[in-house]
């Protein structure tokens, strides 16, 4: 007598779900290290585009003899180094006696509309949410000249050289400043001891109320400084033309008492802060770029960010 079997043609319930559960633990595993991966390639293209926009400062200096001035009347760091990043062809077009401002009607800012340049921004942030005071939709940068350090407790509001308070901060004894010519041999604390360029990329979570915690400019992120720079001595005031001193630690959250000094969307005194994990990436005036933790003591990167106080600091 013959016993037929009948084979099995598919997976019970049972099964089916065991294997659902598997997939779902290894996809939970797997996401994480995928994300960090997307983002360690999203840091180190940050960091390129740092060491582009350094090279670029030196190339202006080996072609100028002297570094590009950080805000100089109308023309910010940021337009005078666009012939050294292969923009020369734009350059070309541009009319400098007029503004670069997002929110006017001239040449230069319909040149500039909707214009964005991967160079100035870093793969990790977020796109703006609003274009305020920048009809023109101007780029908004990701990277900011650093403009110096300031002690509010010192009486010329800096420990070395000076700063002054109006929208913020403007400070001369940085790598960058108002109106100031400059040279590598103005660091006198050393060009591989300095910063030049640091991200404000990131999100600030103190600013929620005013603007979306997300950094901006004003009238986008081409414009000088305009006439609010009073001369190139040490107590330049105004809003910055894309630079910023340091004020407060990376990733730092702005408190409602202070957000004329941290966290204003279209003053320069924002807070240095990134996406990346941990801290923010700075160029160097060597044309080095490092990752600087948010926890760098507040002091020493202060003492960095001065270009010649005589008090040599190192590197985190």
């Amino acid at each position: 007598m013959k016993i037929s079997r009948r084979n099995r043609l598919g997976f019970t319930l049972v099964e089916l779900l065991v294997v659902i559960a598997i997939i779902g633990v290894l996809v939970a595993l797997l996401l994480p290290a995928v994300q960090q991966a997307r983002e360690a390639a999203r840091r180190m293209s940050c960091g390129n585009n740092l060491k582009q926009l350094a090279l670029a400062c030196h190339n202006y200096h080996d072609t100028f003899l002297e570094l590009p001035t950080g805000s100089q009347q109308l023309i910010g760091w940021r337009i005078s180094i666009l012939p050294f990043i292969e923009q020369k062809n734009l350059t070309d077009k541009f009319n400098y006696t007029e503004t670069f401002s997002g929110n006017a009607d001239t040449g230069n800012a319909k040149l500039l509309e909707k214009l964005e340049l991967d160079a100035f921004i870093c793969p990790s942030t977020q796109p703006p949410q609003s274009y305020p005071w920048n009809k023109r939709h101007h780029q908004y940068h990701s990277y900011c000249g650093v403009n110096g350090a300031v002690d509010r407790n010192a009486t010329n509001q800096a420990e070395w050289g000076a700063c002054k308070q109006f929208y913020g901060y403007s400070c001369d004894n940085g790598t960058m400043g108002y109106n100031q010519e400059l040279t590598f041999a103005n660091i006198t604390d050393g060009t591989s001891n300095t910063l030049m360029i640091g991200e404000q990329s990131g999100y600030d979570p103190g600013m929620e109320e005013w603007n979306s915690g997300l950094k901006q400019g004003y009238h986008g992120g081409w414009h000088g400084a305009g006439n609010s720079v009073v001369n190139a001595s040490a107590t330049q005031t105004g809003i910055g033309g894309g630079m910023a001193p340091i004020v407060y630690p990376p990733n730092s959250v702005c408190s409602s008492g202070d957000r004329w000094v941290c966290g204003m969307a279209y003053v320069n005194s924002c807070n240095y802060n990134s996406y990346h994990p941990g801290g923010v990436q700075f160029a160097l005036a060597d044309g080095s770029v490092r990752f600087v933790p948010e926890t760098t003591d507040l002091v020493l990167l202060k003492r960095l960010a001065m270009r010649g106080d005589g008090r040599v600091a190192s590197m985190p």
